[in-house]
Order: C-alpha cells, then structure tokens, then sequence
C-alpha cells in the first residue's frame, strides 16, 4: 500500500488523542473503519506503531520515529496547499455550495468580501449530492445539514466540522389541535400520516424518523409522495395530506405550525464539509468563523 497524506493524518489523531475511538471520533470515521485503517498502514510498515492496552494506545519505537516524520510531512503539505490561495495568474477561483439551510445565505453575503479569491455559490437538492461534489472537487466547499446519527460517513480527502446541532420541528397545519402547545409529544402522533423528502444518500431521513418514533412506540405511517422542497410540503401540510419535519431554523408558512417536540428526539447537525486540496483549506478557520456566526444568529439550541 502507497501511504497517502491521509494515513499520515490518521496515525497523527492517533497519536493526539491515545485512543483509537477518540481518534475515530475527530476523524468522523467509525471504529472499524478506524482499526481497519490503522492495520492497513502498520502492514505497510511491517511492524506495529501502537502498543494497545486496555487505557489506550502508545507509540511503539518504530511509531514515533514514523509520527514525527508524519508531522514534518502533515505540517509542510499543509504550508505548500496555502501558497494555493496566491497564484501567479491571480487568486484561483473556489465554489462554496450547499444543501438547505442559513450557512450557505450568510457564506454568499461575507465570504467574497472575506477572500482575494473569486467566489461563487451553487445550492444541492441534498445534503449526498453536495458531500459528493466536494469529494471529486467539482466544489471546494459545502454547508450540510443531516440528521445526528443518520449522516454517512465523510469521503477520503474531505474533513467534516460540525458546527452546532438544532432540535428537529414537526410541521402541521395550523388547525391541528396540537397547534395550541410549545410543545408536541411524538407518541400523540403516532395516527398522522408523514410526508418525508426524496432519499438521500447523505442522511436518512427515513431511518430516524423509524427510530425516533420506535422509541415512542409506534411505526410511522409514510405517505407514498417524496417532496423536497419545503414550500410545497407545507402547502400539502395545511391541506391536511400529512405532516412533515425541518429544521428549527425553517421559516414559518401560512397555514401551518412548526412546533419542537418534547425532548427533542431528532436533531440535525450543521456541517461544514471542505476538500482537504482545495486552496480554501488555507482559510479554513475564516470559513468556521463565519458559519458558526450565521448558527449562533439563525439556529435554534437544543436543551
């Protein structure tokens, strides 16, 4: 096997954080994926790099002579991707996308002003199309949103920050009788019918609303339409053809009523997807800064 830049990024987090779940964690990797990483680079070698006990795991020798090298190599791959960001022609030219959400309308207002670069934007159908298109560098950047614990798991080459999560609304119409509450029980829905968007490979929506309502005691009762667009489920919503779920952050329609549901059983999570080659990896902490500006003022916490 031919050691890539991102293997050397793995044995760092490992090292960084003593601790192959931990580091599988920072990463957003599983466990498996993580073990069966770390085995791949050790075979290369030809000899272990971590001693594993029941506390953690330790550099052997032969691993912190491979981590230190690593982090040379990290640190000036790292220093030679920013020189990206001032070409001879000129600032090279990066595309920001995304799926729904406040990230993506606050990026288009204060990122060009925020870079030499020329920026342009372009909005996803889903968060699986966007996450794909950072993954083969069609766009250099993406603002995600999916659903804790039903996200996939980020392609090679691209780091995932997340930026806040935010309680899930149930969506109903406005004569609903409980419209009237702050707060709805998912167990006093289990008779409603749900409409839910098309698939997406990037978070299953289908699955945690199946979870979420299993824990409440019931199977959900799906519609056969798939509706991605939220303007149009909340018209079939006042219609009285189902009810339908979105962020805490969604804007209010007429004729209908998003309320949070009593513990928050679903959350979704804001993500900030970026290709580890693209030149705005260099200001990567700009792109933080400003999304987490746009969670703090458009997003609703969860308890």
């Amino acid at each position: 096997m031919d050691l890539e830049l991102r293997h050397l990024r793995i044995l760092l987090a490992i090292a960084e954080a003593g601790s192959l779940t931990r580091a599988a964690a920072a990463l957003m990797l599983s466990q498996p994926a993580m073990t069966t990483q770390l085995r791949r680079i050790e075979a290369s070698f030809g000899q272990p790099l971590f001693e594993r006990s029941a506390r953690g795991v330790v550099p052997t020798r032969a691993g912190e002579l491979v981590i230190s090298h690593a982090r040379s190599a990290v640190t000036s791959a790292d220093r030679i991707r920013s020189y990206r960001l001032r070409s001879a022609d000129g600032p090279e030219p990066v595309t920001v996308g995304g799926s729904s959400g406040p990230m993506l309308s606050h990026l288009t207002l204060h990122l060009p002003a925020a870079l030499s670069n020329p920026v342009s934007f372009v909005q996803f159908a889903s968060t699986g199309e966007a996450m794909d298109q950072v993954a083969n560098r069609s766009i250099d950047a993406a603002c995600l949103v999916d659903l804790d614990g039903f996200g996939t798991t980020p392609p090679d080459g691209v780091t995932v920050d997340i930026i806040g999560l935010e309680p899930v609304v149930v969506i109903l119409p406005a004569g609903h009788p409980l419209a009237a509450k702050d707060r709805i029980d998912l167990a006093g829905l289990a008779d409603e019918t749900w409409l839910l968007p098309p698939n997406d490979p990037g978070c299953d929506d289908y699955g945690a609303l199946v979870d979420a309502c299993a824990a409440a005691g019931f199977v959900p009762r799906l519609s056969p339409h798939r509706i991605g667009d939220l303007s149009i489920l909340c018209d079939l919503v006042a219609q009285g053809v189902g009810l339908t779920l979105a962020q805490g952050s969604a804007r209010a329609r007429e004729g209908v009523a998003m309320r949070r549901l009593t513990g928050d059983p679903l959350l979704g999570r804001h993500l900030l997807a970026l290709h580890r080659e693209s030149p705005l990896f260099g200001a990567r902490p700009l792109l933080l800064g400003l999304v987490r500006d746009a969670f703090e003022a458009r997003c609703v916490r969860s308890d």
